[in-house]
């Protein structure tokens, strides 16, 4: 999980991984109710009802086109939405397979990212980008 503004190193250190791992990955990523399933047996999270942090996790993908284009043609978000210990909030669409982790304890929401987006892997379009990429070959590791 990136948690810092990238420096020109981090994108150099992103492009070396791109370049020597993309050759080796293909399009692994699990549907968002797979997700979801894998989230909540691992974590057994509390259900969380707060429209606000709905809202967020929709307009995340709506107004993002990267994340908008893994909907199904002509379907909204469907979020399911939890708590986990230390105030970890969790959204995950179940049609498009995106999800969200906040808290202000950014050791534990790391952690929860990481792990959801290994367990989600990468589709055609996302092996395409380096930093996604990058990303997924530090979370195997």
């Amino acid at each position: 999980m990136l948690t810092a503004k990238p420096t020109p190193e981090m994108l150099q250190a992103w492009r070396r991984a791109y370049a020597q791992g993309r050759k080796n990955l293909k399009p692994n990523r699990k549907s968002g109710a797979e997700l979801d399933r894998y989230f909540r047996e691992k974590y057994r999270p509390s259900p969380y009802a707060s429209a606000g942090f709905l809202r967020v996790v929709e307009a995340n993908i709506l107004e993002n086109d990267f994340h908008r284009a893994k909907l199904p043609q002509g379907q909204l978000p469907e979020i399911a939405a939890y708590r986990l210990p230390h105030d970890v909030y969790v959204g995950i669409d179940l049609r498009s397979g995106y999800f969200h982790v906040e808290s202000e304890n950014t050791e534990q929401m790391a952690k929860v990212y990481d792990d959801l987006f290994f367990y989600r892997g990468l589709d055609a379009a996302d092996l395409e980008n380096v930093f996604l990429v990058a990303q997924y070959l530090a979370a195997a590791e």
